[in-house]
């Protein structure tokens, strides 16, 4: 009876033990976000880089563990190496897999961007067609940046436009709303902005239409989410695009003078007519 005690508080300490560990395949992803936000990091200004806490708060917030159950749970697989070396590995695969994605999606952007898309019409949204949004101060908000190229001319008009939808969302609240901005610089420095704030699923059409033929530098757009209901519940935007429609000279005009230039003609061969018959006379 002894033993069986004893063995039985071993396995109680054991299983105890292994109930702080974080599973294999959850501490992969957070490893994955860890490297993630380090590469982030990496690319902030020197005076920005206060900002590396709260990335790594976000991670610890978005898996619900801490600091130190991450380090205790890696001495945890220290101590199994195959165990570890599978985590890594399969980590590793994620990465390279991820940066030969990102680099595909770069090569084509590039390719699209080169091509000058033809028609009155055209969809030129280059960015992901999805975007998913969280109050975190590092999810809350989307931005792009489209420079000038072949597909853009002056007199163009210009639509920004997608479906959003709230996820969770029980019902309508103030407290949670997501507001969108869409701005055209010209060349001589001006701007032209448009924006809106949602608070409901919907969709969303921002134009620039009356540009006054200025010629155009750049397009660019933000997105900032909002919610102090709660830090779980996100937004969704998506079939996103930015569409151009090119402007097209009126045809009165020109209609106008072929008519005025086919009655000068009949004009002139009436008065033909009308010489001929004082000639016979």
């Amino acid at each position: 009876m002894a033993i069986t005690a004893a063995m039985l508080t071993l396995v109680s300490c054991g299983e105890d033990k292994r109930s702080d560990v974080i599973p294999p395949k959850k501490l992969e992803s957070i490893l994955y976000d860890y490297h993630l936000a380090q590469v982030m990091i990496s690319d902030l200004p020197s005076s920005e880089r206060y900002k590396k806490d709260l990335y790594f708060d976000y991670i610890y917030e978005k898996h619900g563990v801490s600091k130190e159950q991450i380090d205790s749970s890696l001495v945890y697989y220290a101590r199994y190496p195959e165990d570890l070396s599978d985590i890594y590995t399969r980590l590793s695969s994620r990465i390279e897999s991820n940066i030969q994605h990102i680099e595909n999606e770069r090569r084509q952007v590039v390719a699209r961007a080169a091509k000058a898309v033809e028609g009155d019409s055209a969809n030129l949204w280059y960015d992901t067609p999805l975007v998913q949004l969280y109050p975190s101060e590092l999810t809350n908000h989307f931005s792009f940046i489209i420079p000038n190229d072949t597909n853009f001319k002056a007199n163009d008009r210009l639509a920004w436009n997608g479906e959003v939808q709230f996820l969770h969302a029980e019902a309508d609240s103030l407290n949670r709303y997501l507001q969108l901005a869409f701005t055209a610089e010209f060349a001589n420095d001006s701007l032209l902005s448009v924006d809106t704030v949602l608070y409901t699923t919907g969709s969303f059409h921002l134009q620039i239409a009356d540009t006054a033929g200025m010629q155009l530098n750049k397009l660019y757009g933000n997105v900032y989410y909002k919610n102090n209901d709660t830090v779980t519940s996100g937004v969704l935007l998506h079939q996103i695009e930015l569409m151009r429609y090119r402007h097209i000279e009126s045809t009165d005009t020109l209609f106008t003078d072929s008519i005025h230039t086919r009655i000068d003609s009949v004009k002139v061969s009436d008065t033909s007519i009308s010489t001929e018959q004082e000639e016979r006379k």
